[in-house]
């Protein structure tokens, strides 16, 4: 894919989702819409909480969905103006499985959308897996064919704190 810009990189994510039986939804308001557990949609996957917990189907009554869903980031708000990496709003994109698929496939789609039609150089590519997450790792390296020393196993971030944020 030629760089024009991020209006096209959002619709190439979005339309090779689509080709992959993905239903495209719009972006949910930034204030959610009967859901009580948060004030502001800060996570692309927030607004799809019915689907997860299996209280509603998508449309048609597809298994899968990709989106790019407007976020407003608050763990940190407080910090917002203080430091260039401390923005306030960003769009999520996300293609999600709702019991039907996981790791094999979405590391293949992820795979073949970063290196066949975003076009970028596989042996520039750096993956991230949990640090426990055996399968991932060995899916990435054995099936995928990165190699080892292009992979990072990360555990979970330590809580945000205020003292140490900056």
């Amino acid at each position: 894919m030629e760089w024009t810009g991020l209006n096209q990189l959002r619709e190439e994510f979005l339309r090779f989702f689509e080709s992959k039986g993905h239903t495209r939804l719009p972006s949910a308001s930034l204030v959610p819409q009967d859901e009580a557990s948060l004030l502001l949609i800060n996570a692309g996957m927030a607004p799809l909480k019915k689907y997860f917990m299996g209280l509603a189907t998508l449309p048609g009554g597809s298994k899968r969905a990709t989106s790019c869903q407007k976020c407003i980031r608050t763990p940190d708000i407080e910090n917002v103006g203080h430091t260039a990496r401390h923005g306030t709003y960003f769009e999520m994109l996300g293609n999600f499985s709702f019991g039907d698929y996981f790791k094999e496939e979405a590391t293949a789609w992820a795979w073949e959308f970063c290196t066949q039609v975003l076009k970028m150089p596989a042996d520039k590519l750096y993956v991230s897996v949990f640090q426990d997450d055996d399968e991932a790792y060995d899916i990435w390296t054995k099936r995928r064919g990165v190699a080892e020393d292009h992979m990072v196993r990360l555990g979970r971030a330590p809580a945000l704190r205020p003292d140490v944020i900056g």
